[in-house]
């Protein structure tokens, strides 16, 4: 069974609780990220290297040298070959990455994600904020600054990445219904992991929009981009 919950101590002792029957050790739980290197994910690992220390567990991030969803499978397959005991993962695409979870769980494995609510070979799925109110919230403060006249620009991490296109989606639906002024200057761009991506890109847009009102970008490298 899939379980949707909110990431908190407490529930993260259960899981730990739940993978005893299956370790005489303590349990092992590794977490794969959309790319090391970046702050987002620098962050996060030192979270995760604390909670494993307050919680007796050995915890570590596995960071992946690019956004790219083959890295993140490989990494998985590597773990499941060490017989790790829980498997967390941010997928930068659902669909490449469920049979290779599939195959974790059937090994045992617990499998955790976090921002990819959609995936199904998982036993929890961690979201912190609703993916509707952040892309409306978005979508009012771009409407507010930029007056609903001229165009804007979409950045997520990529065009796969489950919780950057559901924010993004959510985003645009509001204001194609509340912004009728504001249009879309191109397609959605998937360069917001990279500052280097995001910054020529918004070289490129400013080329070639004059009426660029804005842009939203919903990945951790976009806006320092």
């Amino acid at each position: 069974m899939k379980y949707k919950a909110l990431l908190t101590a407490a529930t993260l002792t259960g899981i730990i609780g739940s993978t005893s029957a299956m370790a005489q050790e303590s349990p092992t739980i590794a977490v794969v990220a959309k790319v090391g290197g970046i702050p987002w994910f620098n962050a996060m690992e030192m979270g995760i290297e604390q909670m494993g220390e307050e919680l007796g567990v050995e915890a570590y991030m596995v960071g992946p040298t690019s956004a790219d969803p083959a890295l993140q499978v490989r990494a998985i397959e590597d773990l499941i070959s060490r017989g790790v005991d829980v498997i967390g993962v941010v997928p930068n695409d659902r669909e490449v990455l469920e049979p290779v979870l599939e195959r974790a769980r059937e090994q045992g494995i617990i499998v955790l994600t976090h921002e990819s609510p959609e995936s199904v070979n998982i036993d929890y799925d961690f979201e912190m904020i609703s993916a509707q109110q952040l892309g409306e919230e978005h979508a009012k403060l771009l409407a507010e600054t930029t007056g609903c006249e001229g165009s804007y620009a979409v950045y997520v991490g990529g065009l796969s990445v489950p919780a950057h296109n559901a924010w993004a989606d959510a985003a645009v639906n509001w204001l194609d219904e509340n912004c009728a002024g504001l249009s879309q200057a191109a397609e959605r761009f998937g360069v917001a992991e990279s500052v280097d991506d995001s910054r020529n890109t918004t070289l490129d847009l400013l080329r070639a929009h004059e009426d660029l009102a804005g842009i939203m970008s919903f990945g951790s490298q976009g806006t320092c981009g």
